[in-house]
């Protein structure tokens, strides 16, 4: 076997190491495997590579456009929750169903299709509270599909163990215990839904002091109480099942960011590759006006006649 070959099958297995890891550790993540390729590119058909919700790239999919491409539709699919088909080609040709197409811009031309698959933990449900509901909710909740996390101590409350915010629900039923700051935490941590089992008069006095420590009523919207969907069960077996209803119900209507809470991209003005502001690496200014790059060649074009390149707005799309 050649030692390239050896390399590169070495490669390929600890990607695959590397997601099944981060799978077991409940992690969400995207996994990008090339699927094919036209010559000439750097990438080959069984490179993968695992990207992070932070954009951090572990692996090879390829470099030049490809790289920052695949970054960009892991992202995108992450956010959807959607795996897709990407084609990479500097060829003008038809959309084809089921594959979505990005321009290849690098001098290389050649051609990639990538399948990326997001990689999403088990949506998560945060018990706050000892409580018969909250005994009942921790029976159920696991056979319905949901990790189970039971909160005595809020310094347990943390961004790192809670990895995935988007899917995590969370349930306060501490009976005036430490109703405030349970809420708190779940609103800060930027969960989409705080169920507060309390009476009528009791959740707005919790509201009223959550509002006195500086959080909107946006930010609020949250929180739901009385928690559950009027299911006409009483009891705590049915307050139970109607605040998991809720949360069925919820989970169905969960939506990708809203465009412009994405990351803002610009066109590199020689080669029209999109790229992502927020993380940009080569960027010049001229004119008042910033400009950003896929590499440093295209830096280094645009620096020597910045004026033939200002005003270009190469476009990418098909």
């Amino acid at each position: 076997m050649h030692p390239g070959e050896s390399n590169f099958l070495a490669r390929r297995a600890e990607s695959l190491r590397r997601a099944g890891d981060l799978a077991g550790g409940e992690r969400p993540f995207a996994l990008v495997t090339v699927v094919r390729t036209e010559p000439a590119t750097s990438a080959r058909v069984g490179d993968r590579a695992v990207v992070h919700p932070d954009g951090t790239i572990e692996g090879w999919v390829g470099g030049g456009c490809i790289g920052p491409t695949a970054r960009r539709e892991a992202l995108s699919s992450l956010e959807e929750g959607e795996p897709r088909l990407v084609r990479i080609t500097p060829d003008t040709v038809a959309a084809q169903p089921g594959v979505r197409m990005s321009r290849m811009t690098c001098a290389s031309e050649g051609t990639a299709d990538l399948y990326i698959e997001p990689i999403l933990p088990r949506p998560s449900l945060i018990i706050a509270g000892d409580s018969p509901v909250t005994a009942t909710l921790a029976a159920i909740a696991p056979p319905l599909g949901f990790r189970l996390m039971r909160v005595d101590d809020l310094a347990e409350l943390t961004a790192e163990a809670v990895p995935y915010p988007r899917d995590t629900w969370m349930v306060v039923a501490s009976f005036g215990g430490f109703d405030e700051d349970a809420v708190e935490a779940g609103v800060r941590l930027g969960l989409p839904y705080v169920g507060l089992v309390a009476s009528g008069r009791r959740a707005e006095r919790v509201l009223d002091e959550l509002r006195q420590r500086g959080l909107k009523d946006g930010e609020l919207s949250v929180v739901r109480s009385p928690a559950g969907l009027p299911v006409g069960a009483g009891g705590q077996e049915g307050i139970s099942l109607s605040i998991m209803a809720e949360v069925f119900s919820l989970r169905a209507k969960l939506k990708p960011p809203p465009a412009d809470e994405r990351d803002a991209e610009a066109a590199d003005p020689l080669c029209g590759m999109p790229i992502e502001i927020s993380t940009a690496r080569h960027t010049s200014e001229y004119g008042g006006e910033t400009y950003y790059f896929c590499c440093p060649g295209c830096k280094q074009s645009f620096e020597k006649v910045p004026e033939k390149y200002a005003t270009n707005t190469v476009s990418t799309k098909w």
